[in-house]
């Protein structure tokens, strides 16, 4: 049989190895080998084993199976021992926990069924039992976990259950407390522990008045178990939990306390009643005894003497930080994943992420069950809306922010021979939609500061072909819009707007957007969202009018108009020739809860700002964003720059490292002029806009969305520091 062995360099693994492979199985271990101590490599774990040619080692992580897609080859049945497993351990991070040990559980369970993998043994433990409902328990009683570890583990074992069926056959074992000798030694359990400290302390000290029951088993007794339970047929084990250990062998840990000092002698016994230990569990092992034929080869007093004699070597220091499995963890955790660390967060931190709830749901779903999909009421009430949270006189929705942007070029005429100015730091729809057009694109330099349209480079760009100046308000900031006006007024050249970022950001006091023609963003992960879509605000009602006539196929009605509940039906009569570019109804719905929740989101962005500003300001690896004194910052972004000169490595390096730590992070925006396209068909030189080329290389997006929690900037904040400081330039 080829069994994947998960967990296979840890504790119980160092003999669920050898007595595998002494079964005659071919056993390939996936691990990180990371609780070793740091003079043993993974290949010496096993040295008699490894030339047999049944044994592999595959060095990764189990929360990253993507990375390991010929894992299953082969194999017949999966031992899953991976995982955080004890309760200091899991109380450093109760979420990375629950990722370990039930998600990362779930996912290698769903992908053992999809390879056709149907054995699967689950290491669970008998601490399920937590604070035992009653006095004698067995695998009918009910769990009562008291702890995240305990938590996690039956979490994991409910959801392994619930995949049962006739193609997967999940079994648990619900372990005792392991003591005794293995290749990788631990002195954070019980028996292991009391041994270390009467032989190097001459004292053992109970804590929580060692009245508790517990259950315990040689680790190399719950090794033979495992692999019976791996072996036995599915009519004796299939989807059934197990206890493993022995009746014998659950004592209360005062009395465990003096069995050992009796063992080792000179030793005195210390109880305190420091805590209240709720862990009291006195658990009964009928069940492996009478299906499997499974008994305990050895005793406590063995394991006892083991330890002993493995401690005899007084330079082994029972206390290193190898040792403790919690101790060994914190090491990690301050160390990049890279250089073998843990990540600061446990789960994935995106970027962004819509802040969608029931009401965009049921509105949603309203929108739909009315029929009217594309046109219909809930456009003219969403334009009525955003008019007026912006001051707007009049507001046109549109399928996407590029579609108005071309609109409005398109009402101005903008064609072949004619140049739009805007800036190099912007997505590429903005210059795309010029080019599509025919026009000349042209850039100009961004202030160094707001990372915006520097008004001085603009009017050094102008030319007589110059007919439309597109600012760009780069992640919320807004332009200095008084000194672009001035310049363009002087030349009576059309300014709109690129507001897509800028939803909720003032200008002197003005919401961007009261000033028009501006072009907002609706896509899914800006300030607000109706999944795609857009909108352009104008001052004038004949400019509204054509603009709304260009995005409706130039036709003087839509369907809605035509077919309405109160419509009379009238040709469709095209006026010009226009684009399809409304947009629908169903979006519109969305976009009017999103609006009714908008100043709670802005309050939201403010405050995860400042708390960045707040934390960040004073590291010299970094420039944190500037805010103008005249400006409000709609904060649809926080970009920060990297002093290159303080790091030993480039912004993607640092990038890829955050990842690595769970924290998404996005680059907005690399200069378009240093883009492959405009660099080579329109002969632009990263020369040419100096400012644009620095910060391009130097700028990362941090996580900012309203659900945003202090938990997670508190990872953020930590995963970037962690990062940057082992990353920092020796001095």
């Amino acid at each position: 049989m080829r069994i994947l062995l998960t967990g296979g360099g840890g504790y119980l693994g160092g003999w669920v190895v050898p007595v595998a492979m002494d079964l005659g199985h071919h056993v390939r271990i996936l691990d990180r080998f990371c609780f070793l101590p740091p003079s043993v490599h993974p290949e010496a774990l096993f040295p008699e084993l490894s030339t047999s040619g049944n044994l592999e080692l595959v060095l990764g992580d189990i929360r990253r199976l993507q990375e390991y897609p010929k894992i299953f080859e082969g194999v017949d049945a999966i031992i899953h021992l991976a995982g955080l497993s004890s309760d200091p351990t899991c109380d450093l991070d109760p979420e990375m926990a629950h990722d370990v040990n039930v998600e990362c559980t779930r996912e290698l369970a769903r992908q053992a069924i999809q390879a056709g993998v149907k054995r699967f043994v689950f290491a669970s433990t008998c601490a399920v039992y937590g604070h035992g409902v009653f006095e004698i328990l067995d695998e009918e009683s009910p769990s009562n976990p008291v702890s995240v570890f305990s938590r996690s583990k039956l979490e994991a074992e409910t959801a392994l259950l619930s995949m049962a069926s006739s193609a997967f056959s999940p079994v648990i074992a619900r372990m005792g407390t392991l003591f005794g000798y293995s290749r990788r030694m631990r002195f954070d359990l019980a028996v292991n522990h009391m041994v270390a400290t009467a032989m190097r302390q001459g004292r053992i000290l109970v804590r929580g008045g060692g009245n508790q029951w517990r259950p315990f088993i040689h680790v190399h007794d719950a090794a033979r178990a495992l692999l019976l339970l791996t072996e036995s047929p599915d009519s004796t084990v299939a989807g059934q939990i197990f206890n493993i250990g022995s009746d014998a062998q659950t004592v209360k840990v005062h009395d465990l306390a003096h069995l050992v000092a009796e063992a080792l002698g000179g030793t005195t016994v210390e109880v305190a009643k420091d805590d209240d230990d709720l862990r009291s569990y006195r658990v009964r092992f009928t069940k492996v005894e009478k299906k499997l034929n499974f008994a305990c080869a050895y005793a406590l007093k063995d394991g006892i003497g083991e330890v002993r004699r493995f401690l005899a070597n007084p330079e082994i220091n029972p206390f290193a930080e190898h040792f403790f499995n919690v101790d060994r963890m914190k090491h990690l955790r301050a160390l990049p994943v890279d250089a073998g660390g843990e990540p600061v967060a446990a789960r994935f931190i995106p970027l962004c992420r819509p802040g969608l709830g029931p009401e965009e749901e049921r509105a949603v779903i309203q929108a739909l069950r009315s029929g009217w999909l594309t046109s219909g009421p809930q456009v003219k009430t969403f334009e009525d809306m955003f008019a007026a949270a912006v001051n707007a006189p009049h507001a046109v929705a549109v399928s996407s922010c590029t579609a108005a942007l071309h609109l409005c070029l398109a009402e101005l005429g903008i064609g072949p021979g004619d140049e739009v100015i805007t800036s190099p730091i912007t997505w590429a729809s903005t210059a795309n939609t010029i080019i599509n057009m025919g026009a000349t694109l042209r850039f100009t330099d961004v202030d160094p500061v707001t990372l915006n349209m520097n008004p001085a480079c603009l009017e050094a760009a102008l030319t007589e072909r110059t007919k439309a100046i597109i600012p760009v308000h780069i992640a919320g900031h807004p332009c200095t819009m008084d000194a672009i006006r001035a310049i363009a007024a002087k030349r009576r050249i059309p300014v709109i707007e690129d507001a897509a970022h800028a939803l909720g950001a003032r200008y002197k006091g003005c919401p961007i957007g009261m000033e028009g023609p501006c072009c907002f963003s609706f896509y899914a992960i800006k300030n607000i969202t109706t999944m795609e879509g857009g909108m352009i605000t104008v001052n004038d009602a004949t400019c509204a009018s054509r603009l709304r006539l260009l995005a409706s196929n130039g036709m003087a009605s839509t369907a809605w108009d035509r077919y309405g509940r109160s419509a009379v039906s009238t040709p469709a009569e095209v006026v010009w020739p226009g684009y399809k570019y409304a947009l629908g109804n169903v979006n519109a719905a969305m976009g009017i809860e999103q609006l009714k929740k908008f100043e709670a989101f802005r309050a939201s962005r403010r405050r995860i700002a400042e708390m960045y500003l707040s934390v960040l300001a004073d590291m010299e690896e970094l420039e944190v964003p500037s805010v103008s004194a005249d400006v409000e910052h709609a904060w649809h972004l926080f970009i920060i720059r990297l002093n290159l000169n303080k790091l030993s490595c480039s912004r993607n390096e640092i990038v890829h490292d955050l990842r690595r730590e769970n924290i998404g992070t996005g680059i907005n925006f690399y200069g378009l002029h240093l883009h492959q396209y405009y660099a080579n068909t329109l002969g632009m030189r990263p020369e040419d806009y100096p400012v644009a080329t620095d910060i391009s290389n130097r700028i990362i997006s941090l996580p900012l969305y309203p659900q945003l929690s202090d938990r997670h900037i508190h990872e953020v904040v930590s995963a970037l520091k962690k990062v940057l400081s082992y990353r920092r330039k020796a001095r």
